[in-house]
C-alpha cells in the first residue's frame, strides 16, 4: 500500500473511533524516521512489509485510546524533546506559555533560587535552567518521575537537583526567589478523556475534591521558603480557578501585585504574585491586576 493511502485509511479510522487524526501522521513519521517534509515528499511510495507491520502493531494501540507521545517515548516542549511515559503527564502546549511568562520576569537569579514544584518529566525545570543559565531546584512526591526527569535534565544538558518530596517540604527556610508550579489541578469527579485517565498518573492528575488542595497547601508553605527579596510565584491553572487561586495569593502577599494571564486560547491559564517593585512587561498590562 502507498504511504499516502495507508495514512488516510488511518486517519479515518482515528475519526471515526473519536481520537486525534493527526497522531496518524506523527507515528508515521516516526516508524520512517523522516520529518514531515521528508514525510510529503515519500507519500507516493510503497510501504515496506517492516514498515506496515510496525505501522500497523502501533495504530492498534492508538485506536485504544495510548498517546502517541508513549508509543514514540518523547513529547515536544519549548523546541525540546522530552522522554514521557506512563510515570509521568504529557507536557501541554499551554505549559510553554508559563514558561515564557516567567523568563521575561525572572531577573538576576542564581543557583537553586528557583523551584518548581511537581516537577513530573522535567519541562518546566529543565527548560527555566536551560533558558536562564542556572540550577533550578525541584521537587515530586513520585520517585518513577524523578527518575524520568533526571534522564531529561541529563539528555538536554540542564543543571537541576532533585528532591523527593510532597510540594515544599524538602525545600529549605527562605531559599527561594521564584516559585514556579503546574500542580495536580483535576476534580476529583471530573470525568476525563479516556486517553488521558487511562494512560497518564492520576497523581499528577487530581487536586482533591475542588481541585485546589495543591494551590492551598503551596500557598501556605512559601512563605516559608521565599526569602525576603523574593521576586515572583506562578501557577499554571484550570480554566475556572484562577480567581480562586488569585485570591489565595492576595490573602497571603497583600503588598504582591496578584494576577491572571489567558492562554492562547483566551481560557484562564496563569496566576502569578509579583513581590511590589518587580513588575514588568506588557503581559502585566494586559492582566488581571489587582
Amino acid at each position: 500500500m502507498r504511504i499516502a493511502a495507508r495514512l488516510k485509511q488511518a486517519e479515518r479510522e482515528l475519526a471515526l473511533s473519536g481520537r486525534d487524526v493527526s497522531m496518524a501522521e506523527w507515528w508515521l513519521m516516526h516508524v520512517l524516521d523522516v520529518d514531515r517534509t521528508e514525510l510529503l515528499i515519500r507519500l507516493s511510495d510503497e510501504l515496506t512489509t517492516e514498515e506496515a507491520k510496525s505501522f500497523d502493531a502501533g495504530f492498534e494501540r492508538l485506536l485504544a485510546g495510548e498517546p502517541v507521545q508513549h508509543l514514540i517515548g518523547h513529547a515536544p516542549f519549548y523546541g525540546r524533546m522530552f522522554e514521557v511515559n506512563r510515570d509521568v503527564l504529557i507536557p501541554r502546549p499551554e505549559t510553554e506559555e508559563l514558561i515564557e511568562w516567567v523568563v521575561e520576569h525572572v531577573h538576576n537569579v542564581s543557583d537553586d533560587e528557583i523551584v518548581d514544584i511537581g516537577t513530573g518529566s522535567g519541562a518546566i525545570a529543565v527548560t527555566l535552567s536551560l533558558e536562564l543559565g542556572v540550577r533550578v531546584q525541584t521537587v515530586d512526591i513520585s520517585r518513577e518521575a524523578i527518575a524520568v526527569a533526571e534522564r531529561n535534565a541529563a539528555a538536554l544538558g540542564a543543571d537541576v537537583s532533585f528532591h523527593e518530596g510532597d510540594c515544599l517540604a524538602p525545600i529549605a527556610d527562605n531559599s527561594i526567589r521564584v516559585l514556579v508550579s503546574n500542580p495536580p489541578y483535576i476534580e476529583a469527579d471530573e470525568l476525563l478523556d479516556e486517553t488521558v485517565a487511562g494512560f497518564e498518573p492520576h497523581l499528577a492528575l487530581f487536586g482533591g475534591a475542588d481541585g485546589l488542595d495543591f494551590y492551598r497547601t503551596i500557598i501556605a508553605d512559601s512563605m516559608r521558603v521565599l526569602c525576603a527579596d523574593w521576586q515572583l510565584i506562578a501557577f499554571e491553572i484550570g480554566y475556572n480557578q484562577g480567581q480562586v487561586v488569585k485570591s489565595y495569593l492576595s490573602e497571603r502577599y497583600p503588598e504582591a501585585e496578584t494576577g491572571i494571564l489567558k492562554d492562547i486560547n483566551g481560557k484562564d491559564r496563569i496566576v502569578y504574585a509579583v513581590r511590589e517593585g518587580i513588575a514588568h512587561g506588557n503581559e502585566m498590562d494586559q492582566a488581571d491586576r489587582s
